[in-house]
């Protein structure tokens, strides 16, 4: 056999190994890959999966209903677990080096098995994904990102996991999260994360405020509040537009990541205090946190 005929048979052999392991997940927007990481426990984009529930269509075919168990915003991925289908997860190689070759595999629109070679590009991190947050190692491949591709997962020659692909592109490369970095959020984000996701009935954007108007407090920054859902928990808690968050829970606010982050897992408490500035005065608000509704 010639050299590039083993090399195809092998370059082949690895796609099918990692497909099963590769599915098609989607909530109330378009679907992406996610890739199975612990037995029957997807990691996929948090952007695909924005209800409690999404659809999985393993890659048999077969479609099932998912449990959304968490989503790690710093990250971007969110875990899923779909009750006692046998979903294998795929082992994880080593990191790789610059320079070597990979095969990134997701999942097209219709569901069927997409592939494509490519080579590591760049190593390095920490990589700010938020104002509070970062992922600490990265790897990027030298090609731009691909919509079938995003969740789907970077594997070597054997068909092991290097990593989950992202929808992120710097310089014209994509940004891949290495596999033993995706599997340790995943983990940490099913039995941390929880299904919940609190609900104020908010939209705001964060400001700076001078210091007459601080309330006497150090902090700078708040959360503007421009928009406030009739009947829901702010409205009812008598929140107004132009109130300035300043904390939840006597945790400062700063930025709405930070507000999703306190809003988001199981021990989100029920009752908690806003603390906003309103006219110059800061006030203490009383508010029941809500959950928030799943989409019909």
């Amino acid at each position: 056999m010639d050299t590039l005929s083993s090399l195809n048979d092998a370059l082949a052999t690895a796609v099918e190994r990692a497909a099963s392991s590769v599915v098609q997940v989607q909530g109330h927007r378009r679907p992406a890959a996610g890739v199975v990481f612990a037995p029957d426990m997807i990691l996929a984009p948090a952007a695909a999966l924005d209800d409690e529930v999404a659809t999985v269509r393993a890659g048999d075919g077969t479609t099932h209903e998912a449990t959304v168990l968490g989503r790690a915003f710093s990250s971007g991925l969110a875990v899923a677990r779909v009750a006692g289908v046998g979903l294998k997860p795929l082992d994880v190689a080593a990191e790789p080096r610059i320079g070597h070759l990979a095969i990134a595999v997701g999942r097209t629109w219709s569901g069927g098995v997409m592939a494509t070679l490519t080579n590591v590009a760049v190593i390095g991190g920490p990589l700010r994904t938020g104002r509070a947050s970062q992922l600490d190692r990265v790897i990027r491949i030298a090609q731009p990102p691909h919509g079938a591709l995003t969740g789907g997962v970077l594997i070597d020659g054997s068909g092991r996991a290097l990593g989950i692909l992202t929808g992120r592109a710097i310089r014209g490369t994509t940004v891949v999260i290495p596999a033993a970095l995706a599997w340790t959020i995943g983990q940490q984000t099913a039995s941390q994360g929880g299904a919940k996701q609190g609900y104020l009935g908010i939209s705001s954007f964060p400001v700076r405020l001078p210091a007459a108007q601080r309330g006497g407090r150090e902090q700078s920054g708040g959360l503007l509040v421009n928009g406030i859902v009739d009947g829901g928990p702010a409205a009812l808690a008598g929140v107004l537009v132009g109130d300035v968050i300043l904390a939840f829970a006597g945790k400062v606010v700063d930025d709405p990541e930070t507000l999703l982050t306190l809003l988001r897992g199981d021990r989100i408490p029920r009752d908690a205090n806003l603390t906003v500035v309103r006219g110059g005065e800061v006030r203490e608000v009383p508010i029941t946190v809500g959950e928030r509704a799943r989409r019909q």
